[in-house]
């Protein structure tokens, strides 16, 4: 986290308090800076919807958005003070300008200056998020089209960001839209829980997002999900995803279903010879139909089928038998479908 300062230990059990995780973070990453809190009037820290047990004489202020960030030659005219007492320099026109409903309507400019959710402090508006720094930090970088990578945010806190910033009113197709720096965080950390990544892109209709991540939902045993997944996933996800898994299925059982090619009768090995061949196929592929999934992978099928040479004396049915997998494998890696 890009903190400068926090003399005071948040509160265990105060609201937007974090845990030891994250305090262990802001302990090893924020710097000494004099920036008096209790400079403001009386009273005014509940005003920018921080809770009294966090009132400090001194507070944390993010490195990256600091009272010297510019912006096409603009210096900074409000801070954004997180529920956990973290201050960020902004660009009230910046927000607003990527807002369309006044940044859940903290920055509503008719009733501004006569409304308590700001206040001003010299130059600088005040305003406050019912957020916490860490949130806020992936959020804010997003809106500026920073990347945050440096600060190593974990997957949970990149798919809040999605939901914070479409609740500030940020287009999320632009925030999180393909070569966005969050779209390429979260693609990163995705192997770690890839349903979530799906359940928030769903949600949201990030229909790219909701794609990648499907790719890594091969084994997701459809029985496991619940009431809830599918009501965020929606009838339209819900539906792509299960066809998802049925289409792979279908065109397993097609590779399976199309035996290894009969060679041309010699003395040693004649119909009969070749029959077994195809019963032993027969046999192994009803055995994988029965214990795979659409996530099965090339090794486990050439595993399966490769022994069945074995059984086999003549070299043109081994042969013919080797070509098969071959080709089996090549067409289940490259044809079959991966994504919703």
């Amino acid at each position: 986290m890009d903190y400068m300062n926090d003399n005071q230990p948040v509160t265990p059990d105060a609201p937007g308090a974090v845990d030891d995780r994250v305090r262990d973070q802001l302990a090893q990453t924020v710097q000494p800076v004099a920036f008096p809190i209790n400079s403001l009037p009386p009273g005014s820290i509940p005003s920018v919807h921080l809770p009294p047990e966090l009132q400090y004489s001194m507070a944390a202020v993010s490195t990256a958005f600091h009272a010297e960030f510019l912006v096409e030659n603009n210096m900074p005219d409000i801070i954004i003070v997180s529920s956990d007492s973290v201050l960020f320099y902004a660009h009230m026109y910046l927000l607003l300008s990527l807002s369309d409903n006044m940044f859940d309507g903290l920055l509503d400019v008719e009733d501004f200056l006569g409304s308590p959710r700001g206040l001003l402090l010299g130059s600088l508006w005040v305003i406050g998020v019912p957020t916490g720094s860490i949130l806020f930090n992936v959020v804010i970088h997003t809106i500026y089209g920073m990347s945050c990578n440096q600060f190593n945010p974990p997957l949970d806190i990149l798919l809040q960001a999605v939901t914070s910033l479409k609740a500030f009113g940020i287009s999320l197709d632009l925030a999180v839209g393909r070569d966005t720096p969050l779209y390429s965080h979260i693609l990163a950390e995705m192997p770690q829980s890839p349903i979530d990544v799906f359940l928030v892109a769903a949600e949201h209709g990030l229909d790219g997002l909701a794609v990648t991540s499907s790719a890594h939902l091969h084994s997701l045993v459809l029985p496991t999900i619940t009431d809830e997944m599918a009501d965020r996933m929606g009838p339209l996800y819900l539906k792509r995803l299960m066809m998802l898994n049925d289409d792979r299925m279908d065109y397993l059982k097609q590779l399976l279903a199309d035996v290894p090619k009969p060679h041309e009768e010699t003395t040693d090995c004649g119909p009969a010879g070749q029959r077994k061949l195809a019963r032993a196929w027969a046999v192994a592929a009803a055995g994988l139909m029965w214990d795979i999934g659409p996530d099965v992978s090339s090794s486990v099928l050439r595993a399966t089928l490769s022994p069945l040479k074995q059984q086999l004396n003549c070299e043109r049915c081994k042969t013919s038998l080797n070509t098969r997998i071959q080709q089996l494998v090549l067409d289940w890696y490259t044809n079959a479908k991966q994504t919703i």
